[in-house]
């Protein structure tokens, strides 16, 4: 999955844990576009990635598809 795709997925997955982990899943959010502003699309990726850790979890599909 491309960088894009993972923020999208990010952002649509924010508060999916009713507010456990929600903040540190915005701030890797936020993390990733300031990435992908900068032109860092590989990191970008990556922060994404680890906003959904936060936001719905390792074992959730929608993680296992960012990481592919």
């Amino acid at each position: 999955m491309d960088y894009e795709k993972a923020i999208i997925l990010a952002r649509k997955n924010l508060g999916a844990m009713e507010g456990k982990m929600d903040s540190s899943a915005r701030l890797c959010l936020y993390d990733a576009l300031q990435c992908r502003d900068n032109g860092k699309y590989e990191l970008a990726k990556k922060w994404a990635i680890r906003s959904l850790s936060y936001s719905v979890g390792i074992f959730h599909p929608d993680y296992k598809k960012a990481i592919k």
